[in-house]
């Protein structure tokens, strides 16, 4: 017998087919209907569907086949930049979700997932990638954002370099200021960056971890912080130089490996002329 379907608004309809960029099988997952009765909802609403909206389904999904490496940088590439959940507490699909202005955090997120499942991206009305890739249900190690697990805090240091690099292609930056390297991640994630900055400390790579805008403070007009903002910096240039050296390895991210390369030419060259204090 097949499911029945409650009454949809079409606001609602809008929402989450347009606003949220959500695929009329995931919002059949959400009221217990079909992936045809909602495309045929939104039909009747006159809103315009999406080609090729039911075809990622029947692409076949393979279960995780890697090693606690590469699954320790998806877990840190997750927690910073992509949103990732179960259309329905009893669905045995994952979805993956991101939306960005980049180009190679797409090519990232195909890189990490593309051999597993269908990655499929559009371009939206104001330029940036919606991204949705479906995988099946070895992949739940990534639902969860809360903290770091614990394989990863017990693991190897490659298993933790990586966790990091994952993180910091999502939300890090290497840029030169005032003619030096410096490193920085501003998020909201404060237990994710304490223990970077522990692991880090432990590695004799000095950082600076602090609050630089308290939830509820104001940030532009009517905006107001929805949380603490933390950052972690590393400007010295010794440090930083381990930092890139340890991390390099694992980064994926092409912007991040280019500006890391830059930040080591650019240490290299203030040793060539003297100006980097010895340790």
């Amino acid at each position: 017998m097949g499911r029945k379907i409650a009454s949809i608004p079409i606001e609602k309809l809008r929402e989450l087919y347009i606003d949220k960029y959500l695929s009329s099988y995931e919002i059949g997952e959400q009221f217990n209907c079909s992936d045809a009765t909602i495309r045929n909802k939104l039909k009747e609403a006159g809103i315009k569907l999406r080609s090729g909206g039911r075809k990622k389904f029947k692409y076949k999904k393979y279960s995780f086949a890697g090693n606690d490496t590469i699954k320790a940088y998806m877990v840190g590439f997750r927690i910073g930049d992509l949103n990732v959940y179960r259309p329905s507490v009893n669905s045995r699909i994952l979805v993956i979700r991101c939306h960005t202005t980049i180009l190679h955090q797409v090519d990232v997120i195909k890189f990490l997932f593309g051999k597993y499942g269908k990655v499929e991206d559009a371009i939206g009305k104001t330029g940036s990638y919606h991204v949705n890739v479906y995988l099946d249900q070895s992949f739940d190690f990534l639902v969860s954002k809360t903290e770091i697990p614990q394989w990863i805090k017990e693991g190897d240091s490659a298993v933790k370099w990586s966790f990091i690099a994952g993180y910091v292609d999502a939300e890090g930056s290497f840029k030169l200021n005032q003619g030096k390297g410096r490193f920085k991640i501003d998020a909201y994630d404060y237990f994710i960056l304490e223990w970077i900055d522990e692991f880090l400390q432990n590695k004799q790579i000095n950082g600076k971890f602090r609050r630089i805008c308290e939830k509820g403070e104001l940030k532009y007009a009517s905006y107001i912080w929805k949380d603490d903002l933390w950052r972690l910096e590393v400007n010295s240039a010794h440090c930083l130089e381990r930092f890139i050296q340890g991390m390099m390895p694992y980064l994926l991210h092409v912007d991040r490996i280019k500006d890391a390369k830059i930040v080591l030419e650019n240490i290299n060259e203030r040793k060539k002329r003297g100006t980097i204090k010895s340790y």
